[in-house]
């Protein structure tokens, strides 16, 4: 009798445990939470990250440079960084390969007011727009130029900071600024001023926008983790994809100060970069190798990257789900 009693309370434990252990797995953001990171969110709300074994923290981001550091000194387990910050990060040394693509369009783009007349790259020939020193879309900017048959001299800067691009272009002293399509281009309605976006992707000047890294220890060590991650985060951004404004409601759950409408334009401005121009019919996060070639041979031309490397020393999709 008792030897049936003590069978049966084991069997009872046993049900009552969960299947499998879950991993304890970090990602590091970007920047601090904003729309486009939401999908995350709803990931973790939704229990995708839970069903795929996995007990997801996320932590805000200090920039891109700072989560490439973050994950090769292994404080996070996964990053999202930019395409260049990542080759920037592996060429001196960091042990790291971006897994997934989470947004493989790039959101640089020349933001224009839509009062300007503006519609096409060539149209910009004599105009004047507002730049930051040193900011990455300036630094591309020739090969823009290039791309699209137009002199080097032939659109004017007005070079101010952050906020003076801004200004400048509501007080009509440019015509338009450098900046994002998921930002600036959301901010300049809203103070009264329609814009245009003539984005880079579209004009012959593509870099690899967000993606998700870890180090190849990680990768070597426990690929099967890094197979369930993503697709648990393809499934929260295949979500978000049909339903955006449940991953803003999961994202305000968490930080209930972001503002909503900003947010939601936010998320919908960055979406249709999730997939490249050369994957459309891909799943999400697969990584076309012509995109961080082009990345990569842009840098070495405009930013003095110097490194041997090949693109794919940078980027593996061999261990997104087919």
């Amino acid at each position: 009798m008792m030897k049936w009693m003590l069978a049966a309370m084991a069997t009872l434990l046993l049900g009552a445990a969960p299947s499998a252990a879950q991993d304890r797995v970090s990602l590091r953001l970007n920047w601090l939470l904003y729309g486009f990171h939401t999908p995350f969110y709803l990931g973790v709300e939704r229990g995708f990250y839970r069903e795929a074994g996995i007990e997801l923290t996320i932590g805000e981001g200090q920039g891109s440079a700072r989560a490439v550091q973050l994950v090769a000194a292994g404080s996070d387990t996964f990053g999202l960084s930019d395409g260049s910050s990542i080759i920037n990060g592996v060429a001196r040394g960091a042990p790291l390969q971006a897994v997934m693509g989470i947004m493989n369009r790039s959101p640089f783009a020349i933001i224009v007011r839509e009062d300007s007349g503006i519609r096409t790259m060539r149209d910009l020939a004599g105009r004047t727009i507002a730049a930051t020193t040193g900011e990455a879309g300036l630094v591309i900017f020739p090969a823009l130029l290039r791309a699209n048959g137009m002199a080097p001299d032939s659109v004017r800067f007005l070079r101010v900071d952050g906020a003076g691009k801004l200004v400048a272009t509501l007080e009509n002293r440019t015509v338009g600024l450098l900046g994002g399509v998921e930002n600036q281009a959301l901010i300049m309605p809203q103070r009264g001023v329609p814009v245009r976006s003539i984005l880079y992707a579209d004009n012959g000047a593509n870099t690899m926008g967000l993606a998700i890294h870890a180090t190849r220890e990680t990768l070597q060590r426990n690929p099967e983790m890094v197979r369930r991650f993503i697709r648990a985060t393809q499934r929260a951004f295949d979500l978000a994809e049909r339903d955006p404004d449940a991953a803003i409601a999961a994202g305000l759950r968490v930080k209930p100060d972001m503002e909503r409408d900003l947010s939601l334009a936010q998320l919908r401005a960055g979406l249709p970069l999730v997939r490249s121009a050369r994957g459309q019919d891909r799943p999400i996060g697969w990584m076309p190798p012509e995109d961080w070639a082009e990345t990569l041979s842009l840098m070495r031309e405009y930013q003095e990257l110097r490194t041997e490397l090949p693109a794919e020393a940078f980027y593996t999709n061999a261990l997104l789900p087919q």
